[in-house]
């Protein structure tokens, strides 16, 4: 019977991560190119209502004046920060690990990440996140909060931009 209880244990947990995990699929990969570009962006974003509609005024914001690059979270490892000025991730907090294990090793296997804008979403409205000297931008995925996440992501961006 213990046995049994703890299988159906891990087992739900088991999918409860896949199916928080999955919602990465949906992300639209595309590249948006413009002639004489001022900047060069990557967006690693996973997806969901609120992260779709921060990535979505992100790229209505920048696509006129720079090349944008949105890729599924996942292909994360595959992006070398250099090969761009800036480098958005929209991320979720993992409850039992606080991060996604492809952002940990992002942040730990690239020594620059000045240009890295970090974006991550959990459950908890007052938690925060600071990895491999990398600051995150928080919040719970709350519609009300969605104004102030962007002024300071595109705060953010601006600083790098401009520099």
């Amino acid at each position: 019977m213990k046995i049994t209880s703890t299988a159906i244990i891990l087992l739900s947990f088991s999918l409860i991560f896949l199916s928080s995990y999955s919602c990465t699929s949906s992300v639209k990969e595309t590249q948006l190119s413009r002639e004489n570009p001022m900047f060069s962006m990557v967006i690693a974003s996973d997806s969901s209502e609120f992260k779709d509609s921060i990535r979505n005024r992100v790229i209505q914001q920048y696509q006129n004046d720079g090349n944008i690059e949105i890729v599924n979270i996942k292909r994360l490892k595959d992006i070398d920060p250099t090969d761009y000025d800036v480098v958005l991730i929209i991320d979720t907090c993992l409850a039992w690990s606080g991060f996604n294990p492809t952002l940990n090793s992002f942040l730990e296997d690239n020594q620059s990440k000045d240009n890295v804008v970090l974006f991550m979403t959990a459950g908890d409205p007052d938690w925060t996140y600071s990895y491999q000297g990398v600051d995150a931008i928080t919040s719970a995925s709350v519609v009300e909060k969605e104004d102030v996440k962007f002024q300071e992501i595109t705060k953010q961006i601006n600083q790098i931009i401009t520099n």
